[in-house]
C-alpha cells in the first residue's frame, strides 16, 4: 500500500505535469462535461453576493459558470493543489474577462479557510482522488455555513467509461500498468453504488441527493481519442512512453480494433461517459 504522504507528492508532481495537456484541451472538455456542470453548479441554488469555493479546480470551468451566478458582487474562489493548474485555470479566466474570482492553492484535506465562511463548495472528480476523501469532505463541511451545500462529481465505473477505460485496459492486460488495488485512489475509487452517500453520511452531510449524468466524448479519429487521453493522464502518457516503438503500436494497433463499436463511418468516434453527481447541505 502507497504511503499517503508520497502518493500526495507523487500526486502532485503528476498533475503539474499534466497542465499543459489540460490547457491544450480545456475548450473541448469543457463542452463535452458541460451537462456535468451544469447539474453542479444548478444544485448550488446560488444567488448574486455568495461566495462558493471550487476544490481540485484544474482548469477552472465549474466555477465559472458559478462565478456568473454570483456575480457581480459575490466571489469564486478557484483552487488546485497544483500551482501550475492554477496557473492554466488563472490564463483562462482573463480569456474569459471572469474578474470576480481569486486563486488560491488549497489541498482539501486541510483547507486554509474561517469555518462556517462559505456559501457553495464545487467538486468535479477530485474526491475520489484524494489520499483521505473523507477528510476533504470533513474540511468542506467545516467551511460551509449551515444549510450551506457543496456539489459534487465521481465517475461510474469502467463499464460505463468507455473513453478512459479502454485505452488504460489495454495497458493493464498487457502488464504495462499495475492494476489499481480495491479502494485506492483513482478514477473508478467511487464507482460502486451507494458509495458516495456512505462518505457524505460519515462526513456529516444531510439532505443529499445523487444522481447520474451521461454524455459522450466525440474524437475525429480512434488516434486522436488515444491522444486526448495522453494529454490529461499522465499514468497513460508514461506508459505508451516506456514502450518500444513496437510494442507502442501493437498496443495502439489492438486499442483502434476494440474502439471499433464506437466508430463512425467518417471516421470519428463517439464514446459514452457517465458520471455520478451529489448535492448535499453541511
Amino acid at each position: 500500500m502507497t504511503d499517503a504522504a508520497d502518493y500526495r507528492k507523487e500526486s502532485r508532481t503528476r498533475w503539474g505535469a499534466a497542465a499543459k495537456g489540460w490547457a491544450a484541451q480545456a475548450e473541448a472538455m469543457g463542452r463535452t462535461t458541460m451537462p456535468v456542470s451544469v447539474w453542479m453548479v444548478d444544485a448550488l441554488g446560488l444567488q448574486p453576493g455568495y461566495e462558493v469555493l471550487e476544490l481540485a479546480a484544474g482548469t477552472g470551468e465549474v466555477g465559472f459558470l458559478a462565478a456568473e451566478q454570483i456575480a457581480p458582487t459575490g466571489t469564486l474562489i478557484s483552487s488546485d493543489f497544483a500551482p501550475e493548474m492554477i496557473t492554466v485555470a488563472q490564463a483562462r479566466a482573463e480569456k474569459l474577462g471572469i474578474t470576480n474570482v481569486r486563486f488560491r492553492q488549497i489541498d482539501a484535506e486541510s483547507i486554509d479557510q474561517p469555518a462556517a465562511s462559505l456559501d457553495g463548495v464545487l467538486c468535479r472528480w477530485g474526491y475520489m482522488l484524494m489520499a483521505d476523501p473523507e477528510a476533504a469532505l470533513r474540511e468542506t463541511r467545516r467551511i460551509l455555513k449551515q444549510g450551506a451545500r457543496l456539489a459534487l462529481a465521481a465517475w461510474a465505473g469502467p463499464a460505463e467509461n468507455p473513453w478512459a477505460s479502454l485505452p488504460m485496459g489495454e495497458l493493464v492486460e498487457r502488464g504495462h500498468v499495475e492494476r489499481p488495488e480495491p479502494g485506492a485512489p483513482g478514477q473508478f475509487r467511487w464507482a460502486r453504488p451507494g458509495t458516495i452517500e456512505e462518505h457524505l453520511d460519515a462526513a456529516g452531510f444531510t439532505d443529499y441527493e445523487v444522481d447520474t449524468v451521461d454524455f459522450a466524448n466525440v474524437y475525429p479519429s480512434v488516434d486522436a481519442w488515444v491522444d486526448t487521453n495522453r494529454d490529461c493522464s499522465m499514468m497513460l502518457r508514461t506508459a505508451l512512453d516506456r514502450l518500444d516503438p513496437a510494442e507502442r503500436e501493437d498496443v495502439l494497433a489492438a486499442i483502434r480494433e476494440k474502439a471499433l463499436p464506437f466508430v463512425r463511418e467518417d471516421g470519428s468516434a463517439v464514446v459514452p461517459a457517465r458520471s455520478w453527481v451529489a448535492a448535499a447541505a453541511a
